[in-house]
């Protein structure tokens, strides 16, 4: 895909974001766990989700079989994660995999702790990692778990969600600081809403022994704000902008709305207005340098090193140590890409990038990134166009992991895009 900036640099646009998968994947995880029919509003329409979908179906119809039944989560780890909690209370002989990328995903400390409640797993190939057998055996709750909170909230979420059917509950305390917390206070909020006693506070999670309870209920996804920061940086790096983003609010479930904040360091504004936010390029004096800590937030550091990098701004980012276990080593690849596009970047201590704020050499006429099978990688430099004029994205089509009207929505704004 070659991406080109429109030629004023001006960015005048309505976009209607999708739905965000985060959300939509636990009400999911949560209906199947009710056992009761509940239509979900807005339901993310992101591969991630249709594919989970997919796989709670095939759950539902081999429930109780004694023959292995393959869940191959592909390249999604929130799903693999997810089911593989899910299947440690699911009646059945269940064999869960991936994509090579999966494999090299570590699972250790979420089995770690499913085994001492009970669970029957054991790895097929390297010890902690996909692929798992996972049996059916009844699970012991209402005991304490110690959880790992600095590898992936993802596993406390997947706990979470599969206490209210333990009989006790459950008490899981968090022993390192916490990447992604607002996702674990997002769980909680989607199982009180749902029926379900959780509380979290503090890094302890308490669950009670309330079950889920649907009846009545009105579930919904909000608006994915993970995909709104591409959109900030869209404004950030153009000469102006106003953009619209409908349906999106401030005050909702995802710590990733702190974008609005994290952007006012690039002149950007945030106004709610008309059924939703209004964001506009208000001034160009940025601050000779910047440090922000992404360990609650570490889905928005692409967007915004490739900001930092285009604006030639000065920046420490730190809490990225999450990026290296995603759908790539992201932290590598992330100063791989800005290297190549001429920007010196460093990936440090494995978990912080350093950008000097200076291009030390001029990008190629044909730079082409490599997104290494990460729709964040393709997002968060296709906007680079607004500096280098046309950037190449190699494997364009990832953006449907979360987003998959990205292009055709850059389109909208007035970039040109072509496949030659």
């Amino acid at each position: 895909m070659i991406v080109s900036a429109p030629t004023s640099l001006s960015i005048r646009t309505e976009i209607t974001l999708p739905a965000s998968k985060s959300i939509s994947n636990r009400l999911l995880i949560i209906r199947h766990l009710a056992g009761e029919p509940a239509e979900i509003a807005n339901l993310s329409e992101a591969d991630d989700t249709r594919l989970l979908q997919y796989l709670l179906e095939i759950i539902h119809r081999n429930k109780g079989n004694s023959s292995p039944v393959t869940i191959d989560c592909r390249n999604a780890g929130t799903v693999c994660r997810f089911l593989t909690a899910l299947l440690a209370v699911t009646p059945g002989n269940w064999l869960i995999t991936g994509s090579e990328r999966m494999q090299q995903r570590p699972l250790g400390a979420l089995v770690d702790a499913l085994k001492l409640c009970g669970a029957d797993i054991s790895y097929l190939k390297k010890s902690e990692y996909p692929p798992l057998s996972v049996r059916s055996k009844k699970l012991q709750g209402g005991i304490t778990l110690q959880v790992p909170g600095n590898i992936s909230s993802q596993f406390i979420s997947a706990l979470m969600l599969i206490a209210p059917a333990l009989e006790g509950g459950l008490r899981i305390e968090i022993t390192s600081k916490v990447v992604s917390e607002p996702y674990i206070q997002m769980t909680a909020h989607l199982m009180r809403e749902c029926g379900a006693d959780a509380r979290y506070e503090s890094g302890v999670v308490e669950i009670g022994t309330l079950p889920y309870s649907l009846a009545g209920k009105e579930l919904s996804a909000e608006l994915d704000w993970s995909s709104a920061a591409f959109w900030y940086e869209i404004a950030a790096l153009s000469n102006d902008a106003e953009i619209f983003l409908p349906g999106l609010k401030l005050n909702g479930l995802q710590g990733d709305s702190i974008a609005a904040a994290l952007f006012r360091n690039f002149g950007i504004s945030t106004a709610e207005n008309f059924g939703g936010l209004t964001i506009v390029k208000e001034k160009r004096d940025f601050p000779g340098k910047i440090s922000m800590d992404f360990t609650s937030c570490p889905d928005l550091a692409q967007a915004v090193a490739v900001t930092c990098a285009g604006l030639n701004i000065p920046a420490r980012l730190t809490g990225l140590s999450g990026l290296r276990i995603k759908e790539t080593d992201r932290l590598t690849a992330l100063a791989g890409e800005l290297q190549k596009a001429g920007f010196k970047a460093e990936a440090n201590n494995g978990s912080e990038l350093i950008l000097s704020g200076e291009r030390i050499s001029p990008p190629a006429g044909n730079l082409q990134i490599e997104t290494y099978g990460d729709h964040r990688m393709a997002m968060a430099f296709a906007p680079l166009s607004l500096v280098h004029g046309i950037i190449r994205i190699k494997d364009h089509g990832v953006v449907t992991k979360s987003y998959p009207a990205f292009w055709s929505h850059m389109s909208a704004a007035g970039f040109v895009l072509s496949d030659r």
